[in-house]
């Protein structure tokens, strides 16, 4: 698939994306074009992120402690889109970190929900760890900065010590190795979210534990439409292609994302079926569209459909970038 990987690559759309907001413009210098942090191009456009009247606006939101939402949103199943559950990713995936004491307070609270085993889980009284819960917001705390803290290195033990028979993960105890339903499948959905934050941690990305669970998740792929999963409905099914931001939901971004993100995956020639269903999305000016969108979300491209997204685009030719590198090592 080199030759078309190449050829997707030479109809990016650079001149398009750099005008695009800051956190746009500031991902495609470093993500697409190789562009080092310390360019002056990248500085300012990093730099004038959180001052941007949408992010402004987002941080406005905010309530008196630091966090957005309720005390209970963020052990709520599944927590609203526009709280910190969700919002910490995001704007760690727009080039915000903990830098910002804004954010670092964020970070504190979300801290302060970890239960004592190291995971986050959903209940007000006696809140369950699980796997998905941990996992988002492990990834969120990671790219923010926290890689090295050691209330997230309690996170990942968690995680990793959950991992079932078939490489996966799913939200329950009975599910685990020597369980009675330890031979049932993993939870796709929340597999993905553990690969997520297992490709921020340099020290786990390579490891077993995510080379195991990447081959899950291919796996997945292969039996689309066969598989059938007790308990959750993550298979790759109706839907699952349609292009979304945020990553809140199993689908097709998110999957290649962070699947793009193991070596020895990208040179997996069932991949090759993936990214062509992703290319044929392009229109004829190499741009890209959300399929699928948040209410919420709808004052950035892409929280609105039918319209070409700056985001969307470069995320796709982020992933494209990654398979492109790999198989011209």
């Amino acid at each position: 698939m080199a030759k078309p990987v190449n050829e997707f690559w030479r109809s990016m759309p650079v001149e398009w994306l750099l005008t695009g907001e800051p956190w746009v413009k500031y991902r495609v210098l470093t993500d697409l074009l190789g562009s080092t942090k310390d360019n002056p191009d990248v500085i300012a456009a990093r730099k004038s992120i959180h001052l941007h009247p949408l992010i402004e606006q987002l941080f406005k939101r905010r309530n008196k402690d630091g966090y957005w939402g309720s005390p209970e949103d963020i052990r709520t199943w599944w927590p609203k889109k526009n709280t910190t559950f969700w919002l910490l990713g995001v704007l760690a995936d727009l080039g915000m970190d903990s830098n910002l004491p804004e954010i670092a307070k964020a970070c504190d609270y979300v801290f302060s929900t970890q239960l004592p085993g190291g995971g986050f889980g959903w209940g007000s009284d006696h809140p369950t760890p699980a796997e998905c819960f941990t996992a988002i917001l492990t990834e969120s705390l990671a790219k923010l900065g926290y890689t090295h803290d050691s209330r997230l290195k309690r996170a990942y033990d968690w995680l990793i010590q959950r991992q079932r028979r078939d490489g996966g993960f799913w939200c329950k105890t009975r599910g685990l190795p020597g369980g009675p339903r330890e031979l049932e499948p993993s939870c796709a959905f929340a597999s993905l979210c553990v690969l997520g934050a297992l490709c921020c941690n340099p020290v786990l990305k390579d490891n077993i534990v995510s080379s195991r669970c990447a081959k899950f998740l291919l796996e997945c792929w292969k039996n689309r439409g066969k598989m059938k999963y007790a308990g959750h409905d993550s298979q790759i099914g109706t839907g699952w292609e349609k292009l979304k931001y945020p990553f809140t939901d199993y689908r097709i971004l998110k999957y290649l994302d962070v699947l793009s993100q193991i070596d020895p995956v990208k040179n997996e020639s069932t991949v090759d079926a993936m990214m062509e269903l992703l290319f044929a999305k392009q229109d004829a000016e190499g741009r890209f569209c959300a399929e699928s969108v948040h209410k919420c979300w709808q004052t950035f491209d892409f929280g609105r459909k039918k319209i070409p997204s700056r985001w969307i685009t470069l995320l796709v030719y982020r992933i494209a970038g990654r398979m492109r590198q790999a198989r011209q090592d």
